[in-house]
């Protein structure tokens, strides 16, 4: 599964020098990135073309990487002007050094809401990413730069973060596939709490091949992060074999997870991809969620740790950064040792329940929000509003179904499922157990051959 851009009298370089001009092009129009390594993606690309036959599996694949990762040589400015002078960074982080090895040429660096905080798709530090399908809706976050730059069609691959929806989001909302893989399945090095992490690392992609290929690629064990040591890499070549067809899969089909409601729009779409996954030979069936929202757990965890990094510098920064992190750190410096153990009770609790349901299904079928994007100047503390009825705060309202399983660490991906009647994207997720990659994106190449999802022309 070998990725090849050099075509006829063309090299890498090339393509790259291409690549670059028309990122470069649409930012006035799209802002995907808070900078583009101009000089340091052509001098990767040479050095692919000199290897010639020797060049790696992503030999001249262009990738944009998440602005709260480390890219060696390049500041990480996570968004925020607290981070704006910060220094180039002095080395890869593992996933990067990985895609590197394999071929790839990190084109740049794309935009994040401020320390990936927010599902809206703007930040303090370099304003608003415009989603290509729609300008007047979001594009999602916090990896919001990573959705539009594959969605736009300017990079192959953009490797983001998720904690809270942050991959699958920003998919959902541009019409492409978002994974986030079981939990330390590509093994994060940069975060500072590595036992209770559910910080994880992610791929956006148009295509199952692109996404599956670069998995195996940044998949393995690393001393560094202990939820991936023992495993095995993951072989891209299972896909081929599982992807047969879905005869006989059971599938259990989640609607609500202790949010008020689901569009119209939303249930008529999930409700249709019910039916062509039937039609494929699986069977759907209706599963009634017995927990509570998952979303009051992600908050308790994920306010402790905005709390943890910003808490004691919260009285002189707060007027620098976002009102809606601010009070983040606030709330979170508020809990107590109680509350914060008691949700990581509640998330081992959601695991084991997610477990069992694997017990009769082979997978899990949800929303992956609970109506279309929302508008892309909606202010994160402001409620949502499904079919015209004011339901209550984003988060909780709009993608708990990512939130979930953040927390549980399946393996999940978010998966185009056409059009909103005011033309923007909706999407589907599609949930296997743990290490079960191979199985989930066996399942969704087997629905792309059958029903190739709409994609914008490349920019």
């Amino acid at each position: 599964m070998q990725i090849d851009l050099r075509t006829g009298k063309h090299s890498i370089e090339d393509a790259i020098s291409d690549t670059i001009k028309r990122c470069q092009q649409s930012q006035p129009t799209l802002n995907a990135f808070v900078r583009i390594d101009r000089d340091g993606a052509l001098a990767a690309a040479r050095t692919v073309d000199a290897s010639g036959a020797a060049a790696g599996p992503l030999a001249g694949v262009p990738v944009s990487v998440k602005d709260i990762l480390n890219v060696c040589g390049l500041p990480t400015n996570w968004g925020s002007r607290l981070m704006q002078d910060a220094a180039p960074a002095a080395a890869d982080t593992i996933a990067v050094a990985r895609l590197r090895k394999a071929g790839a040429i990190i084109i740049g660096k794309s935009t994040t809401t401020e320390f990936a905080h927010t599902m809206m798709g703007s930040s303090p530090l370099t304003g608003l990413t415009i989603n290509p399908w729609n300008p007047a809706a979001t594009c999602g976050g916090s990896s919001c730069g990573g959705g539009v730059s594959v969605a736009a069609g300017l990079v192959r691959l953009a490797l983001t973060t998720d904690a809270g929806a942050s991959t699958r989001l920003p998919a959902a909302c541009t019409g492409v596939l978002g994974l986030k893989p079981t939990l330390g399945r590509i093994p994060h090095d940069l975060v500072p709490e590595g036992f209770a992490n559910f910080i994880h690392l992610g791929m956006i992609t148009r295509s199952v091949a692109d996404m599956a290929l670069a998995l195996e690629t940044m998949a393995g064990p690393a001393p560094s992060d202990p939820h991936s040591l023992g495993l095995p890499r993951f072989d891209a070549s299972q896909i081929s074999t599982r992807a047969a067809n879905l005869t006989g899969k059971r599938i259990g089909l989640i609607m609500q997870v202790g949010n008020a409601r689901v569009s119209r729009g939303m249930t008529e779409t999930i409700r249709r991809v019910a039916k062509t996954l039937e039609g494929y030979g699986a069977s759907v069936t209706d599963i009634e969620w017995a927990m509570d929202n998952p979303e009051p757990t992600w908050r308790i965890l994920q306010q402790s740790n905005w709390a943890a990094r910003l808490g004691k510098i919260i009285d002189e920064v707060e007027n620098k950064i976002e009102t809606s992190l601010a009070e983040g750190v606030r709330v979170g410096l508020s809990y107590s040792g109680q509350d914060l153990q008691g949700a990581l009770n509640k998330r081992t609790a959601l695991f084991r329940h997610v477990q069992k349901l694997f017990d009769g299904f082979d997978f899990l079928l949800t929303p992956a929000m609970s109506r279309e994007p929302l508008d892309a100047l909606h202010k994160p503390l402001d409620p949502i509003s499904i079919d015209g009825e004011v339901v209550g705060d984003m988060r909780r309202e709009w993608t708990p179904y990512l939130s979930l399983f953040d927390l549980t660490g399946h393996p999940a991906i978010s998966v185009p499922a056409g059009l909103s009647d005011g033309g923007v994207p909706l999407a589907f997720q599609l949930v296997a157990p743990w290490y079960e990659e191979a199985r989930l994106l066996g399942a969704v190449a087997f629905h792309e051959q059958h029903h190739p999802w709409q994609l914008l022309d490349a920019q």
